[in-house]
């Protein structure tokens, strides 16, 4: 299995569109991050538990597929 890497990008809560922050602020648990479309006000733990399954997600897909292609090469 070769090493992988996955980007998640941080999606509004409420329309689902990519969140754009200052680049240079550091954001914690407890912040609102305001969504740049729809002006909703969206809570940082909540983004981040989003993407932390999102993350589980992507990680257990590809391992899922790497399997199968080991698999599938050793039993024809």
């Amino acid at each position: 299995m070769e090493d992988q890497s996955f980007t998640i990008s941080l999606k509004c809560l409420f329309c689902d569109c990519p969140l754009e922050g200052d680049i240079d602020k550091e954001y914690s648990s407890g912040d609102m991050l305001k969504c740049q479309n729809c002006e909703e006000l969206n809570d940082y733990d909540a983004l981040m538990d989003v993407a932390a399954d999102e993350g589980d997600s992507l990680v257990a897909n590809y391992a899922n597929s790497e399997i199968d292609k080991m698999l599938k090469k050793h039993f024809k």
